[in-house]
């Protein structure tokens, strides 16, 4: 039995006692809460993101299409139908043929509002055709995704760019 006497303080220098300290922890706890703020932002995007995002897809669809027609040779069509966007090729026989390899779904909540070629308003199902010239008529499409409009326009030189939609 041993009757030496215990101490009663301890001593924080002492190097057989270990731990954090308080601002250790407080330090990882900030850094962690930075990092779920940061992952939160990219994980949960915003109403307006989805709608650039998507309408930004159904963009480049229709460039696809238009370079399609131009390294192709033949005119190439684009709808969008059944919430899809579909293109379409010219064969030789002048019927116009689905393209299933281009044919896909809308994005989440992406509908089409308007659809005006050259300045007349046209069904949202209707085809636009591009030529293999590389030319082709002005166009607007008028998108909707969560209520938040966008649009896509097209000019006689070829160019597809995603817009802000006028009021």
């Amino acid at each position: 039995m041993n009757l030496a006497p215990r101490p009663t303080k301890v001593e924080w220098s002492d190097p057989s006692i270990s731990g954090f300290t308080l601002l250790e922890v407080l330090v990882v706890v900030a850094i962690a809460g930075a990092v779920v703020a940061l992952a939160a932002v990219n994980l949960f995007p915003s109403d307006e993101e989805i709608a650039r995002r998507e309408a930004g897809l159904l963009a480049m669809s229709i460039e696809g299409a238009r370079d399609d027609a131009w390294f192709g040779g033949r005119p190439v069509a684009i709808s969008v139908e059944d919430s899809r966007f579909k293109s379409w090729r010219l064969q030789a026989d002048r019927r116009w043929e689905s393209d299933i390899t281009r044919e896909r779904g809308l994005g989440e909540g992406l509908a089409v509002t308007s659809l005006a070629v050259d300045g007349q308003p046209l069904a949202a199902n209707d085809r636009i055709v591009f030529l293999p010239d590389g030319f082709g008529v002005p166009f607007r499409m008028t998108v909707a995704v969560r209520g938040i409009e966008r649009a896509i326009e097209g000019d006689a030189a070829g160019a597809v760019r995603l817009v802000e939609a006028r009021k």
